[in-house]
């Protein structure tokens, strides 16, 4: 093959050729890439900023989640417990106060006991007497029914 001028015009023109496409393509093709990777790695970046603030706002929440749930759990147990120690108060002054009721029933029971035995001694010896002189007659002498006696008959049938 010959060299001639012709191959030697098209190497020298592809030449300037790629000159001028680098000057005029390829160098501001490559700077919008440079500058569209850095835009990327910069935002890249951003987002993991972001991100890290983003665990630690969670992981801050979950803590203060956790704190006020075991401070609730705390007022509620305590709650529970004034509740428990004031339900036992209660219980026990309502205790105290029927045991007292009944124990002053007990004692009025028994004292109204005692009046309704002595009067009916008295009423038992009077009407017996009385039966005594009408089924005998009011002439004949006979020894009236004592109250001894008649405790004595109420003691053996109670």
């Amino acid at each position: 093959m010959e060299i001639n001028a012709t191959i030697l015009v098209s190497a020298i023109s592809f030449i300037v050729f790629i000159f001028i496409m680098n000057s005029i393509l390829y160098k501001p093709v490559l700077e919008i890439m440079e500058k569209r990777q850095k835009y990327i790695d910069a935002n890249k970046n951003e987002a993991d900023e972001h991100r890290k603030k983003a665990q630690d706002l969670l992981s801050d929440k979950q803590a203060r989640v956790a704190d006020a749930q075991r401070k609730s759990r705390d007022i509620v147990a305590s709650k529970a417990d004034a509740l428990k120690e004031e339900k036992a108060k209660v219980l026990k002054d309502t205790k105290d106060s029927v045991t007292n009721y009944f124990c002053e029933q007990k004692q009025n029971l028994a004292r109204q006991r005692e009046e309704a035995s002595h009067n009916m001694k008295y009423d038992v010896a009077d009407i017996a007497n009385r039966l005594t002189t009408k089924l005998m007659g009011t002439g004949i002498a006979f020894e009236p029914v004592s109250e001894q006696e008649v405790e004595e008959v109420m003691k053996k049938n109670a």
